[in-house]
């Protein structure tokens, strides 16, 4: 639904036992909320504004790409196609004191093929995505500059496990309604995840144009409002199953006016963004259910727009870029790459996540991932190591080769 940023139904969830501090330390990662193993960096999620005042919520994925809710830009057949120069997003915990350096024009929207197919097989309505494909990109004009991407995942999350929402909505609380609708901050809130849908069992749709789901309940202190619970009503394509009816201590929901926001969880040693808020069913009071688009279900849709080493921030000097556990390197349009202690590496593409290099010294092909740095499987040595980075310097390895079980001490190139 395409909703003002006046609107008062534009709004997030708290307990209303709760006030809204550790709701904004999260959303800012302040405090105890620092990211880190139990809560999500949260500096990638942005809000999205048009020159009409219409409000939305972003992640970034990859140094210059959005990815958000497709109904911000077309919520109906009859709508016309988005503007590229009418929309901005804006990184930073208050969108309204953002400076100027933060605010990014748009270059080109990208709206799931799904979401225009659906358009014309439901009266040409959007509001509601039950196929899953609630999903459009947003290309920035420039890379942003200082922030990591949200790491994706392509696999199947596991249910009855704790995430992470966030966004700009207004505010309110789970009993009364409406607390403020002149929010300009990120809050950030937690819940548990209680539904997946791999692909919606949707009659008499092209499965190109079918996606997954994933869903939240908003649970209150009186254990009294479990939507998702074992003996609730199906909801549209969510299907049965169970659900806790006991609130986390942070418990929040999200509605319309954080259309586009992520859902994240700690999965293979990360935080990822898994899906982005498509709807929800009441609102945001106790019982609401919060609907996402699945992430995952979308791989092949998304892959080829994220670009190489898309894990990878840059730290603001040309072809230099970080990866949170490998460190900074200079990336090269040739696919050649130089790492402080590695020297020359070559890597056909890689997302970030894990890669596998070659350089013309003793290791020959090599390999790593995010999970086992820094230890690398080396092709010509046969055996993996483990790289001391602290004692190793430029040109110069040292690392415990496995096979042998002794420590070497090697230059890293010819």
């Amino acid at each position: 639904m395409e909703i003002k940023a006046d609107d008062t139904f534009r709004r997030l969830g708290k307990l209303n036992n709760e006030n809204w501090d550790g709701y904004y330390a999260l959303g800012a990662n302040q405090g105890a909320y620092s990211s880190g193993i139990n809560y999500p960096n949260l500096s990638c999620v942005g809000a999205l504004l048009s020159n009409d005042g219409i409000l939305g919520t972003g992640t970034l994925i990859s140094r210059n790409l959005v990815i958000t809710a497709a109904h911000l830009f077309k919520n109906s057949l009859s709508s016309p196609n988005p503007k590229n120069s009418d929309w901005e997003f804006i990184l930073n915990s208050d969108y309204g004191k953002a400076p100027s350096n933060f605010i990014y024009k748009v270059e080109n929207i990208i709206i799931h093929p799904g979401w225009i197919a659906r358009l014309s097989e439901n009266r040409g309505l959007g509001d509601g995505d039950l196929l899953g494909v609630d999903l459009a990109l947003v290309l920035l004009d420039k890379d942003v500059e200082g922030i990591y991407p949200a790491k994706l995942f392509n696999g199947i999350e596991p249910i009855g496990e704790k995430v992470v929402i966030a966004g700009f909505g207004s505010l309110v609380d789970g009993v009364s309604g409406l607390v403020s609708g002149q929010n300009e901050r990120r809050v950030g809130g937690e819940n548990v995840l209680d539904r997946v849908v791999v692909e919606v069992d949707a009659p008499r749709i092209n499965s190109a144009h079918k996606g997954g789901l994933l869903a939240i309940d908003f649970d209150s202190p009186q254990e009294n409002s479990n939507s998702l619970g074992q003996n609730s009503s199906v909801i549209d394509y969510l299907g049965s199953g169970g659900s806790s009816s006991t609130p986390l201590s942070l418990e929040a929901s999200t509605a319309v006016g954080d259309s586009g926001g992520p859902i994240l969880m700690m999965i293979q040693n990360a935080w990822r963004t898994i899906g982005t808020v498509s709807y929800g069913t009441s609102d945001s009071t106790y019982g609401d259910v919060t609907v996402y688009s699945r992430i995952a279900s979308q791989h092949e849709w998304l892959e080829p727009f994220m670009g190489n080493w898309n894990q990878a921030r840059d730290i603001g000097f040309d072809g230099w870029l970080e990866l949170d556990w490998f460190g900074t390197f200079f990336s090269h349009s040739n696919n050649w790459n130089f790492h402080p202690l590695y020297g020359w590496f070559y890597v056909p593409s890689s997302t970030g996540e894990s890669f596998w290099a070659w350089q013309g010294n003793h290791l020959g092909w090599w390999w790593s991932s995010l999970s086992v740095y820094p230890f690398l499987y080396s092709s010509k040595l046969e055996s993996w190591i483990y790289v001391n980075i602290n004692q190793s310097k430029f040109d110069e390895l040292v690392y415990f080769d496995y096979k042998k079980m002794h420590w070497n001490v090697a230059p890293s190139t010819d």
